[in-house]
């Protein structure tokens, strides 16, 4: 798993609003250092170099209780056997 930064804030819309330390693939699943599922990445926004991504938290999730807490993503190996040649 790779830090991808500290939750800040929550939206006016319930989304956890992160600063990162390298902006993230779209819909990539978002983890606490427990391994446990935040959600998801909706969206990157703001500088190239320090971006801020949006979070959708799952349902059952106490946003409030998250807050402050740092967050991880899960790199996954992308090994080029899915394009093959017919």
């Amino acid at each position: 798993m790779r830090l991808l930064g500290v939750i800040q804030d929550i939206s006016h819309d319930g989304k956890l609003i992160v600063k990162a330390r390298f902006p993230p693939n779209p819909r990539e699943i978002v983890r606490d250092n427990l391994k446990a599922e935040i959600g998801r990445v909706v969206k990157v926004f703001g500088p190239v170099r320090s971006p801020y991504v949006a979070i959708e938290p799952r349902r059952e999730l106490k946003t409030l209780a998250v807050l402050g807490k740092e967050v991880y993503v899960q790199q996954e190996r992308d090994d080029g056997k899915g394009k093959r040649r017919d």
